[in-house]
């Protein structure tokens, strides 16, 4: 059952993740700043990302120390409880560039999953 269910949680990170990158299909950083529903949306999709995975196994997190994993679930505690004082640039950022590394890993953890 713990397979099963880190899997799970593996795949819902890993939609997320290709949220953003649908979110932000074709979008600059200008027309993000300004369009609020794409903004929220990538918002929400990184909220969700950390809640997901303040539940993954104590040996995902270890085996994968590279990963800012304290970051990732702190943003979710920002934009849960302090939406509007979120940095548009950070957030831009985040999901424009941190996320590449760290898919690679969720993709790799969901292999060995599925195996």
């Amino acid at each position: 059952m713990k397979k099963q269910r880190t899997k799970t949680l593996l795949l819902h990170i890993l939609e997320d993740l290709q949220d953003i990158k649908h979110f932000l299909q074709g979008i600059s950083k200008e027309e993000f700043r300004t369009n609020s529903m794409v903004k929220k949306a990538v918002i929400m999709s990184l909220l969700n990302i950390g809640e997901i995975s303040r539940e993954l196994p104590q040996e995902i997190i270890e085996r994968n120390p590279d990963i800012p994993w304290h970051s990732i679930i702190g943003l979710r505690n920002r934009a849960a409880h302090g939406y509007h004082s979120l940095d548009d640039d950070i957030i831009w950022e985040i999901a424009t560039g941190d996320l590449t590394k760290f898919e690679q890993t969720i993709v790799n953890e969901a292999k060995g999953k599925i195996n």
